[in-house]
């Protein structure tokens, strides 16, 4: 029997998060295509829904680790850093339109957080290459999209290259979302975490499968043990009342001594 370590009300929460992200940005195209700013609506949309994909990604992330909790720590530090990195960056976009005429341009500030992403999303796929996680290469796809996007939001800064940064931004940022969809549905949908398989994951799952088994044969003894006997003794009793039947009409002369042997032995066999 095949183990499954992932709970399913983790597998649940996977793919509500990839249906809202899913539905988000298929609002945000419509919404752009019909208001004739596909471009302005794109960039904004778009970078609201990655922010909120990461840290639905984060939140992810230590929801897995909290299933049989991974030795090495470091999906829940994943988690985490994804979430507070998020934070930072959403918080660095609003005061770039909240301040326009700061004396620092905040979008250099957002390059080096995309940056520090991309390069933590790369030390977690060496890492799962080297432990042979298949999940590796799901990881450099996020980071080289959040490269792609901090690339894009540093181009804006020059005059001559905004109308560049712009499109790759609004481009980066949409298959950033379909890059994110895809990780939580492959990681943790379709595929059952191999990292999740430890010594520690194996004894708790195995407890927990001991309990379930003691509560349906708890079940069984209170429910389906009673029935059984019922049918049993039902059918104790029709044998019973047969060969009484049986004895009755030999008594009476109705067959003979030989008919009531082969008689009996008909009935035994057939029931017994």
């Amino acid at each position: 029997m095949e183990q499954k370590f992932l709970k399913k009300e983790t597998k649940t929460f996977s793919v509500v998060t990839s249906v809202l992200i899913g539905i988000a940005l298929m609002i945000l195209v419509i919404i752009g295509l019909i208001s004739g700013n596909f471009l302005g609506i794109s960039i904004i949309g778009s970078s609201v829904i990655v922010f909120a994909s990461a840290i639905f990604m984060g939140a992810m992330q230590i929801r897995v680790f909290s299933n049989y909790k991974n030795q090495k720590k470091y999906l829940c530090a994943d988690g985490i850093f994804y979430i507070c990195l998020t934070i930072l960056v959403a918080v660095a976009g609003i005061v770039f339109v909240l301040v326009p005429n700061a004396q620092v341009d905040i979008r250099y500030f957002i390059f080096v957080f995309a940056l520090a992403f991309a390069v933590w999303k790369v030390l977690i796929s060496i890492l799962g290459f080297k432990h042979k996680y298949y999940n590796a290469f799901a990881e450099l796809i996020i980071a080289f999209f959040w490269l792609l996007s901090g690339i894009a939001v540093l181009l804006t800064i020059f005059d001559n290259l905004v109308q560049v940064g712009s499109y790759l931004m609004c481009v980066s940022n949409y298959l950033l979302g379909i890059a994110t969809i895809f990780y939580i549905l492959f990681s943790y949908v379709y595929k059952e975490p191999d990292f999740l398989i430890t010594e520690e994951a194996k004894k708790i799952l195995q407890k927990e499968l001991e309990e379930k088994a003691t509560r349906l044969n708890r079940f069984n003894s209170r429910y389906s043990i009673p029935v059984v006997e019922e049918r049993e003794n039902k059918e104790e009793n029709s044998i019973e009342q047969k060969m009484e039947k049986l004895k009755n009409l030999r008594e009476k002369g109705f067959i003979t001594d030989e008919e009531f042997e082969k008689r009996k032995k008909d009935l035994l066999d057939k029931e017994l």
